[in-house]
């Protein structure tokens, strides 16, 4: 029989490269690699170890992160170009516990295990040695505490209250620790490629478990009422605009027409684990500094946030975040609704509710 000939695309990737035994500082080099419809991440990373050695799990299936999508190796080259484009930064999946290149030390994985392994068998211990891997340290609050126990023990636990529900106050304990358990817990949602075992799900089903659950109040959430569709008769031509959003693609279209320059952050979907408040005034102020830090470096004018929940947090504390992170900050901030009154031609500060921001917004003085 006859075989159709294999069709080849090109990759840029840029490749991590770090050994701690010999390097001070890690640097990337760059690859241009060809892949078929039928290679996967692990076929790549082969494919660069042809060209020049380098150290990586030799299991298919091995943790990666990819333009910040934190994966398993046997992810299909082309469904990733769908989503992130040709040019891919591949990384550990902790750029802390590097040992050489894409090998990290998880020690402190295991490390944390050992919370439950009296509720657990020999075997299950050996089994969640590696199966929740990604789901740990693709968590942004193991980057800001690396005390909180992980977004694995949430995932154990889980398993362990399923399996016997007799244990589930004993365990549920274990995880509410005011300074490592599970308010720290950050959203998953646009850090994992794909999230195999509904993290969120987990999280929200222990917390609603938990006695701290009856601590947190309600708030409200204002309705996003920014149209795509809004007459503008009041443009921001000039400024830098950035978004603190999750879900962003509207309102930068949206800002874009507005005839501002849009300054994408990279961490425009940081969770700020406003729970964590609780037990912790400090934890959410050192994210939502890595959001304004990276707005104020990046020239931002001002920055739009969801609604008042945000705006409480990015204007009312940005005095106690600026003293966190040990920078002056003093960025102006704005909600959705607040934009839109502005581009319909409010300039009244009274209406805007600009009269009660920490931080003065003076572009309306000009």
């Amino acid at each position: 029989k006859l075989e159709m000939a294999k069709t080849f695309d090109h990759l840029e990737v840029k490749l991590f490269k770090f050994n701690h035994s010999i390097d001070y500082l890690p640097h990337y080099k760059t690859y241009m690699i060809e892949y078929t419809n039928d290679d996967c991440i692990y076929d790549m990373l082969n494919k660069i170890n042809e060209i020049e050695n380098f150290s990586y799990d030799t299991k298919d299936k091995c943790c990666i992160n990819i333009n910040q999508y934190f994966m398993n190796a046997d992810v299909l080259v082309n469904d990733l170009v769908l989503k992130v484009g040709r040019e891919l930064q591949v990384e550990p999946i902790s750029l802390y516990r590097v040992t050489n290149d894409l090998i990290i030390n998880s020690q402190d994985y295991v490390d944390k295990l050992d919370l439950f392994n009296k509720y657990l068998t020999s075997e299950e211990q050996s089994e969640f040695k590696n199966k929740y891997k990604l789901e740990y340290y693709s968590s942004l609050s193991m980057i800001v505490n690396k005390d909180y126990i992980g977004d694995h023990c949430l995932l154990v636990a889980n398993e362990i209250i399923e399996n016997n529900n007799k244990l589930e106050k004993e365990v549920l304990e274990i995880i509410s620790n005011d300074d490592t358990g599970i308010l720290y817990h950050t959203s998953l949602k646009n850090r994992l490629y794909k999230d195999k075992f509904d993290v969120e799900t987990v999280y929200e089903k222990l917390l609603c478990k938990s006695k701290i659950y009856k601590k947190l109040q309600k708030r409200n959430q204002e309705k996003n009422v920014l149209s795509e569709d809004i007459a503008i008769s009041q443009y921001f031509k000039g400024f830098n605009i950035s978004l603190y959003n999750q879900e962003d693609c509207l309102f930068r279209n949206v800002i874009m027409k507005s005839r501002a320059t849009y300054i994408q952050l990279d961490s425009r979907g940081y969770d700020l684990a406003l729970n964590s408040s609780l037990i912790n005034k400090e934890f959410s102020l050192r994210i939502a500094g890595e959001v304004l830090l990276e707005a104020k470096d990046k020239n931002s004018d001002f920055l739009i946030v969801k609604d008042k929940k945000d705006l409480e947090v990015f204007d009312g504390m940005q005095a106690k975040i600026a003293k966190v992170v040990n920078r002056d900050i003093n960025l102006p901030i704005i909600t959705q609704a607040q934009f839109e009154l502005l581009l319909i031609g409010e300039k009244d500060i009274s209406k805007l509710e600009f009269n009660t921001h920490k931080v003065k917004i003076e572009f309306l003085d000009k």
